[in-house]
């Protein structure tokens, strides 16, 4: 005889039940105790991470120092060289402490590979073998280069806090690292003099520093973000930030009212000052890994706990069931066997008068029903509306409802025979009628384009025969609008959407279209920012359309000397629901001085005017040396 488990004494059988899913619970726990272990471990190993940044850090500060002390020297603005002595003697030691094994550091980091070139920098700058630029470019070559490793670690955090602060962290020794550059700059400078690249250099790692305390700021936590805004100030920063901006604005270091020793001492205080909230920063990285680690292994333990005290209740809950169901499950099951042989005409042989007993008559009252129902329903659910139901008497409920339920269904198989019929029919025809409609818009966009095209070639054609100059340039610029607008149905017609266009794919075929348009060639760059899947309708479109074709094409034909390179910059994003902001701008020459904050009276300007009024917006213009902006407030819809 097979076995069979449906054969198994029910005891057995309902533990088995039960065992199965305890079992998955124990399982899906036990998963949950091995993601936890992983997390721990990678966590924790970050946690070392941190401290690696920490060490490195500090060999980059002192290279920091050695590189200042080193061009102040050379350019004699610091007479005693013991200085430089004890800030190589606290780099070697720093860089020391990184060669020990236990730390774990990435292969990224490389310290060790990095620093190799800095003995024989230091040999040569003690002969007079290298000059003051050269030794300032070798320093700051060194700290770039391990700063490079450096973003490998956050993306190995696990933990989004963490991985913040990491971010915030690197943004901090990026700007520290500028602002070396900028010092030493700056006392070359002050004793020489800058030439045009040094002054280009001296404007790039000023903006890489502004850049990158932006962006410290702005992801920092809140308790760093206090400490650097109670350190980070005090009459040495100011002194830094005019001088900044004095070199900016006049592009010379000349007539500055300082001389180098003052500037050295001031902007070591501030580099004193950003290496304290470095401190912190780094500080508080390893406060949160480690809490991060910390609360990892809780979460073992509390799930460790958990699986015991489940699989604990479980165990207990199925002892009590079992000692409950014993004594009916006894008597259940011979009468349970006599009806097992097919006997309806027999009685469960329960004679008592508890709830058991009641059961008893009721089962077996039941059982004579429910065989006569159960093949009348059985004969209904196949179909068969026609077969007979029992009905015994006016309290028959289940046999009343049986029979209403047979023509009930009768009538609305009818019915929804009717009504497939009636909607087959109207789905044909709202098929047939959305398909027409879909050619004939598609046709539309296309003629309409089609249009457009012949108006743009025909003022094309039309500019080949005029000899004035500026009606040249008046006919392309027609041309270029006709054509951001054909641009548009042309996107329509080819589009899934006929009502609706994705923004950021016209502006990338917009921006092709110009720059072919006004023979630019690789000469401009642009880059453009646009909020993913931003969809606009026509009646914004076509307005908003116009005004970039506006905007592009005066920043190619005004904004650089022919030959000149440049770059032109677009961003737009959702800043309400329906409510968007366009940035442009360019780094051109910029707006004459004379027209700077005038309402124009060309055509351009008039047309902007009027398009930025259509989408209800509002336009704010700026322009300088350094280039022209716009930015734009429009609404959709």
């Amino acid at each position: 005889m097979s076995w069979r488990f449906a054969d198994l004494p029910i005891r057995t059988k309902f533990m088995v039940t039960l065992g199965i899913p305890v079992l998955g619970l124990v399982l899906l726990i036990g998963k949950q105790v091995d993601s936890s272990l992983k997390r721990s471990r990678v966590l924790g190993y970050v946690s070392r991470q941190a401290g690696n940044i920490q060490l490195i850090g500090d060999v980059m500060d002192a290279l920091q120092q050695e590189d200042a002390l080193t061009v102040a020297l050379l350019e004699r603005v610091v007479p005693n060289k013991r200085l430089l002595e004890l800030a190589r003697t606290q780099g070697d030691a720093r860089a020391a402490r990184l060669d020990n094994a236990a730390n774990n550091l990435l292969p990224l980091l490389r310290p060790a590979e990095v620093l190799a070139p800095l003995a024989m920098l230091r040999k040569r700058v003690d002969a007079g073998q290298i000059t003051t630029q050269q030794a300032d470019l070798a320093y700051q070559g060194l700290g770039d280069e391990l700063m490079r490793g450096l973003g490998e670690v956050s993306k190995q955090a696990g933990n989004q806090e963490v991985n913040n602060k990491l971010f915030a962290h690197q943004s901090l020794l990026h700007a520290k690292q500028a602002m070396g550059g900028i010092r030493t700059l700056m006392v070359r400078g002050l004793v020489h003099g800058l030439d045009a690249p040094g002054l280009d250099e001296l404007n790039a790692r000023t903006a890489q520093y502004e850049t990158n305390m932006a962006l410290f700021e702005r992801d920092a936590a809140s308790g760093v973000l206090d400490d650097y805004r109670a350190t980070f100030q005090g009459p040495d920063v100011n002194f830094l930030r005019s001088v900044l901006a004095v070199v900016r604005a006049r592009r010379n270091v000349a007539g500055l009212d300082t001389d180098a020793a003052q500037w050295w001492e001031m902007s070591g205080k501030v580099a004193a000052r950003l290496r304290t909230v470095e401190e912190a920063s780094i500080a508080s990285i390893m406060e949160a890994s480690n809490e991060a680690s910390n609360a990892a292994q809780r979460r073992l333990v509390l799930v460790l706990v958990a699986l015991m005290l489940v699989v604990g209740t479980v165990i207990v809950m199925a002892m009590m069931i079992m000692n409950a169901l014993r004594s009916t499950i006894s008597e259940v099951t011979q009468a349970a066997a006599t009806l097992a042989k097919g006997d309806v005409r027999a009685r469960v042989p329960v004679k008592t008068k508890d709830e058991l007993g009641q059961m008893a008559g009721s089962f077996n009252a039941m059982i004579e029903a429910i065989r006569s129902l159960s093949a009348s329903a059985d004969a209904i659910g196949q179909g068969n509306y026609e077969t007979p139901v029992v009905v015994r008497g006016e309290q028959d409920a289940l046999g009343h409802s049986l029979a209403r339920m047979r023509d009930n269904l009768k009538a609305a198989r009818e019915r929804d025979r009717e009504n497939n019929r009636a909607l087959l029919g109207e789905k044909e025809k709202l098929e047939q009628a959305n398909a027409r409609i879909q050619t004939l818009i598609r046709e539309i966009h296309h003629r309409v384009k089609n249009n457009l095209q012949l108006v743009s070639s025909m003022l094309r054609l039309q500019s080949g025969t005029l000899a004035d100059e500026r009606m040249q340039q008046v006919f392309a610029q027609s041309q270029s609008r006709v054509a951001s607008m054909a641009l548009l149905h042309e996107k329509l017609y080819k589009g899934d959407d006929l009502a609706q266009l994705n923004l950021a794919q016209y502006i990338r075929d917009l921006f092709a279209e110009l720059v072919q348009l006004n023979k630019v060639q690789e000469k401009i760059r642009y880059r453009t920012a646009i909020d993913p899947d931003l969809v606009l309708d026509m009646d914004t479109m076509v307005p908003l359309g116009l005004i970039l074709n506006e905007l592009i094409t005066n920043s190619f034909k005004h904004a650089f000397s022919p030959g000149q390179e440049g770059f032109v910059n677009l961003r737009i994003h959702r800043a309400e629901a329906d409510v968007f902001d366009l940035n442009y701008g360019d780094n051109g020459k910029g707006m004459p001085e004379e027209k700077r904050g005038k309402p124009s009276d060309t055509l351009g300007r008039s047309l902007i005017d009027s398009l930025v009024e259509q989408l209800n917006g509002t336009l704010r213009m700026e322009s300088d040396s350094e280039g022209t902006r716009y930015h734009i407030r429009f609404r959709a819809g």
